[in-house]
């Protein structure tokens, strides 16, 4: 095996557990060569927990968080693609399930723009796609339900009025969010909360306190 070769794969290995199938596939390179070279670093054999067996330590420690608050799974994929938490367990249905304290109902689907996004927030289950429209632009307090035209209710409360550690939030539930934080509390702390910088936060309270 060429050192590029091997470098590229313990690059990989390195960044965190990843299974040598899912190695191969993402590199372009035979399973043995992954295998050879995690022998070589010592790493241990990749272990599937059971879906059960899963904490929300866990789902972090395999996926890897982006920007607009989506998450990217580092683990196992079916031959279609699909993210796999277990051997009949999506990903999907995993982070659901942490997310929301709950098993989910029906199909488990996304509900932003990225593909194969695994972000709890960002996922949708038979019941919260049933959830009644809402007009987001005449709400004047947040509204008592969950979940709202794909936003997460539940992790927004909790940015805004709860202690740390605070979910992360997408992009649009960030901007909903900004409507309704203390008008009290810093530029800084609101920025922490939600997850976007002083400088959006400043600029959303100055818009606001030009609008007619």
């Amino acid at each position: 095996m060429n050192p590029e070769k091997w470098e590229r794969i313990a690059r990989l290995l390195k960044e965190g557990p990843i299974s040598n199938g899912e190695a191969s596939r993402q590199l372009g390179v035979r399973k043995r060569a992954v295998a050879e070279v995690r022998a070589d670093l010592g790493i241990p054999p990749y272990f599937v927990r059971r879906g059960a067996q899963w904490t929300r330590d866990d789902f972090e420690e395999m996926s890897v968080e982006l920007r607009g608050g989506h998450r990217r799974w580092r683990g196992r994929h079916s031959t279609q693609g699909v993210p796999m938490a277990g051997k009949d367990v999506t990903a999907y249905r995993l982070s659901f399930r942490l997310h929301h304290g709950r098993e989910p109902v029906g199909k488990v689907t996304g509900t932003c723009r990225l593909n194969r996004c695994v972000a709890g927030g960002h996922l949708a289950d038979a019941v919260l796609r049933a959830a009644p429209t809402v007009d987001l632009a005449a709400l004047t307090e947040l509204p008592a339900e969950a979940t709202v035209q794909g936003l997460d209710m539940v992790a927004i409360r909790r940015c805004l009025r709860g202690p740390q550690p605070w979910p992360a939030l997408s992009r649009d539930e960030a901007r909903f969010a900004l409507r309704f934080t203390d008008p009290d509390m810093t530029a800084v702390e609101v920025a922490s909360r939600l997850g976007v910088s002083a400088r959006t936060v400043e600029r959303y309270r100055k818009k606001t306190a030009e609008a007619p």
